[in-house]
This record gives structure tokens, C-alpha cells and sequence, in this order.
């Protein structure tokens, strides 16, 4: 599998060695477990959109589920392959644009997970994508897409310290900070440095991105106008109600024949 599609170095690229002492652990539910879960129940071929360096795809692949990953970080990739053999995995993964998907019909389950849909910050992009995964499943098959719902987000000219953490004998330090640059438009640049255990900077770098943020609304109704019909919600995957002040939000939808 291959895409003809150009694709520009992601900011995953410039980070993926630290992904799992970075983004991977500021994850405070079981997404991978609901995921992996909802791939039993419901049987057949799953395609994984931004599979990054497998933290779901590879738990999928753990527990049998025929799973096929995509995602525009040539490096993630390549972590990826490097922890399956650690694990005595064969992942079948690719370097490919969600909005621009070289897959024929065939997929029973199309995953978006981990707020993928919030990187859709163009005009259209959303409706590409989702357009792409009804596209890809086969007659009747399950999209699955979560996001964060929208807070008030801390915004400012300078960085704040997120967090500090081992990286292997050395400390990964991450700074942030979130300006808003359209309506629900923010840009979020990260400064990362790597400390010695003594303390001495041994390398830093900046990443931006902006993203679009999504209420739970906009979501059901851009997934009903791509062609599926809504079939299950669920707030914190599971763990929360809508009362209960959730962080995500996760809708299931089957692809409508026709149209």
C-alpha cells in the first residue's frame, strides 16, 4: 500500500522519539482498551486513522484484529516498526493523507481516534476525511471518531511549563503555550528540552500547530451530513456521563447505503 499523495514533515516527525514519554502519557483514560474492545465486538478489518508509533494499532494487533494503520509522520512510522519487533509484530502501516485515502472499499471499521479530527483545521478538511473513510468501509461499516470537547484554554504570550519527565537516563522537559487565531482556531507551540541528569541542556526544539476545536454537536451533525447514521455515543470512553463534566467524547456511526 502506498499513496501518490505529497506530504509535508509533520511536527510528529520532529518529536516522535519522545512520543511516549509526551503525548502518550497525557492520555488519562483507556482509550486503547475501549478501542481494542470495540474491534472484538464488532468483528472484521480495521483501518487505523493517524496510527502514529501504534499505540493503539499495536494492541490491536496483540488481540488478533485484522488492523491496517495510516498516518503522515514518516518518523512515528518508524518508531512504529521499530516496537513491533521489539514485540514480534508484523503491523502493515503507511504514510498516508486522511483526507486523501488510496484504500478500494473494504474496511468494516474505520477508527479516528485520539482527537485526529481536531488536525482537520482547514475549511473542508473534516468533511474530506470523513468523505474518505465512508469512502474506504465496506457497505454498512462502523466510523468511530473521538475528540476533547472545548474548554476555556489558557492563552498568553509566554510558554508554561506542562511537565518534566525521565527520559530514559536524561529529563524531557515540555513548555506550551496556546494563541487563538481564528474562531476555535488556536495555534499550540511546544518548546521541548532534553536535560542531562546533572541538569545541562542537551537539545531543544519548537513545534506549531493549530487546531479546530469541535463540540460534541458539530461532530454528530458533520458525521450525519458525510453519510452515516449515528448509533452510539459515549463521554471519557465510557467512564462518564454528559452531567459529569467529560474531557472526550466518542460517536459511532454506520455508513448509510446510497448517496
Amino acid at each position: 500500500m502506498a499513496s501518490e499523495t505529497p506530504l509535508a514533515e509533520s511536527a510528529y516527525d520532529r518529536i516522535a522519539q519522545w512520543y511516549d514519554v509526551d503525548m502518550a502519557q497525557n492520555m488519562r483514560f483507556d482509550d486503547v482498551g475501549f478501542y481494542a474492545d470495540l474491534c472484538q465486538r464488532h468483528g472484521g478489518k480495521v483501518l487505523e486513522l493517524g496510527c502514529g508509533n501504534g499505540r493503539i494499532l499495536l494492541e490491536l494487533l496483540r488481540r488478533g484484529i485484522d488492523a491496517v494503520g495510516v498516518d503522515t509522520s514518516s518518523m512515528m512510522l518508524q518508531q512504529l516498526q521499530l516496537k513491533a519487533g521489539a514485540n514480534r509484530l508484523e503491523p502493515r502501516a503507511c504514510r498516508m493523507d486522511a483526507r486523501k485515502l488510496a484504500f478500494a472499499p473494504g474496511f468494516d471499521i474505520v477508527l479516528c481516534p485520539y482527537s485526529l479530527v481536531t488536525y482537520m483545521s482547514q475549511p473542508g478538511d473534516l468533511e474530506r476525511m470523513l468523505s474518505e473513510a465512508r469512502r474506504a468501509l465496506c457497505a454498512g461499516g462502523l466510523l468511530v471518531l473521538d475528540a476533547f470537547i472545548p474548554s476555556d484554554s489558557v492563552t498568553g504570550a509566554e510558554y508554561r511549563l506542562d511537565y518534566r519527565r525521565p527520559f530514559g537516563e536524561e529529563v524531557l522537559a515540555r513548555y506550551k503555550r496556546v494563541e487563538s487565531v481564528a474562531p476555535r482556531i488556536n495555534r499550540i507551540e511546544r518548546r521541548y528540552e532534553v536535560h542531562s541528569a546533572e541538569g545541562k541542556m542537551l537539545e531543544s526544539l519548537e513545534t506549531s500547530e493549530d487546531i479546530r476545536t469541535f463540540s460534541p454537536a458539530e461532530l454528530t451533525d458533520a458525521v450525519s451530513t458525510c453519510g452515516f447514521a449515528q448509533q452510539q455515543v459515549w463521554w471519557d470512553y465510557g467512564r462518564a456521563s454528559p452531567e459529569t463534566h467529560p474531557q472526550f467524547f466518542t460517536v459511532a456511526a454506520r455508513a448509510t447505503t446510497g448517496g
